[in-house]
C-alpha cells in the first residue's frame, strides 16, 4: 500500500462499495444509474482507477480546480495524485481498480524500452475500443459464475493495456454513445437485419421505422416489441444512436457548421441534433466543440513513499 506522511487520507479502495469482482491484483466494480449528491474531502487512492463515466456527469477535483468528467469520459488517478469527487445528478459508472504492480508490469510488456511513464491523472473522451473492451469485462463478470477468473483476468489486462495505448498516442477519437453490450447476442437474424439497415441507413432524414419493419415481414407494433426485447432499446432510440455517433465524429474532426453536420447525419434539423447532445451529453453540440479537450497531469520523479510534486500545469490537447 502506499503511504503518505501528510495528513490527507488514504483511501483503501478494496473497501468500495458495488465491488462485483476481486482478486489480488485488481478490482471490478459497477454502479447503476441514481441519483446521487455526495462530495469526497481531499484524499489520495491506495491504487489506481479507471472510471468510465456511462450516464451522467460528476466533478473531480485535480491540481487545484474542478473539471467536469461528462458522459462517455474516462477518469484516470494515481496512487500519487490527491483529488475529490462531487456528484449532484444521476449517475452511472463502470469502475477497475489496479494495484501499482500490475500497472507496471502491464507498462513493461507494452513498451519494454521505455520507463514507466503513466499519468498520475487524466480526463478524456474513451476512445471505442476501450468502450468495447470495459462493457465485455462488465458482461464476462456478470454471467455468474460462468466465466473463470483467468478469462475475467485476461478481460482486466486488456482494459488496462487499452487505456495506456490511449495515453502514449497524440490524439483520441471522439466519443460514441455506448450500444447495449448484449444487444447482438441474442438478437434473432430479422432484428439483426434490421439493426443492420438503421445503421447503413440513418443519414437519410426521411428514413422511416415502417419501412424497416415491412423489409423484415413485421408489422410496424410487434416490430417495435420484438426490438426492444432483443436489443434491449426501441428502434427510434437506436436510429438515434446511430446519428448522434456520426455527428459526434463530424463535431469533433471537422469544421463543418452544426446545421452541416445535422443534415449529414439524418437529423431533420440542427435543433433536433442539439437537443440530442443537450440529453446524452448535457450540452450543446457549440459548447462541446468549443470545450474539448484532455486534460493531464503526467508523471514526475518522487521521493520514496511521498507523493510526486507537479510542477506542469495540466495540458490542453485540442483535437
Amino acid at each position: 500500500m502506499i503511504q503518505h506522511t501528510n495528513e490527507i487520507p488514504v483511501v483503501p479502495l478494496n473497501t468500495c462499495s458495488y465491488i462485483l469482482w476481486r482478486d489480488a491484483h485488481s478490482l471490478i466494480g459497477y454502479e447503476p444509474l441514481r441519483v446521487k449528491d455526495s462530495r469526497t474531502g481531499p484524499h489520495f487512492d491506495d491504487m489506481y482507477t479507471l472510471e468510465l463515466v456511462c450516464q451522467g456527469m460528476q466533478e473531480i477535483h485535480l491540481d487545484g480546480n474542478w473539471h467536469p468528467v461528462p458522459p462517455l469520459h474516462v477518469i484516470w488517478t494515481s496512487p500519487y495524485i490527491q483529488h475529490a469527487h462531487h456528484i449532484a445528478s444521476e449517475l452511472e459508472t463502470i469502475f477497475v481498480i489496479f494495484r501499482k504492480e500490475m500497472v507496471e508490469r502491464v507498462w513493461q510488456e507494452l513498451y519494454k524500452n521505455c520507463a514507466f511513464k503513466a499519468p498520475h491523472a487524466s480526463i478524456l473522451p474513451c476512445p471505442p475500443q476501450l468502450q468495447n473492451a470495459l462493457y465485455q469485462l462488465l458482461q464476462e463478470v456478470r454471467r455468474c459464475g460462468q466465466t473463470s477468473n483467468y478469462i475475467i483476468s485476461l478481460h482486466l489486462q486488456l482494459v488496462l493495456a487499452t487505456f495506456l495505448r490511449s495515453t502514449a498516442r497524440p490524439g483520441f477519437p471522439a466519443p460514441t454513445v455506448p450500444m447495449q453490450p448484449s444487444a447482438l447476442r441474442h438478437a434473432s437474424d430479422g432484428i439483426l437485419q434490421a439493426m443492420r439497415l438503421l445503421e447503413k441507413h440513418h443519414a437519410c432524414s426521411s428514413l422511416a421505422l415502417e419501412n424497416i419493419a415491412s423489409t423484415i415481414g413485421l408489422s410496424s407494433f410487434y416490430f417495435s416489441r420484438r426490438f426492444k426485447q432483443e436489443v434491449g432499446t426501441t428502434p427510434g432510440h437506436y436510429l438515434r444512436q446511430q446519428r448522434l455517433n456520426h455527428a459526434l465524429q463530424l463535431l469533433f474532426t471537422t469544421s463543418l457548421s452544426i446545421e452541416e453536420i445535422s443534415y449529414r447525419s439524418g437529423f431533420s434539423s440542427s435543433r433536433q441534433f442539439t437537443e440530442a447532445c443537450k440529453v446524452v451529453l448535457g450540452q450543446a453540440p457549440s459548447t462541446l466543440r468549443k470545450a474539448r479537450g484532455l486534460f493531464f497531469l503526467s508523471p514526475a520523479p518522487a521521493a520514496a513513499g511521498m507523493p510526486p510534486v507537479l510542477d506542469a500545469p495540466p495540458q490542453s490537447l485540442s483535437i
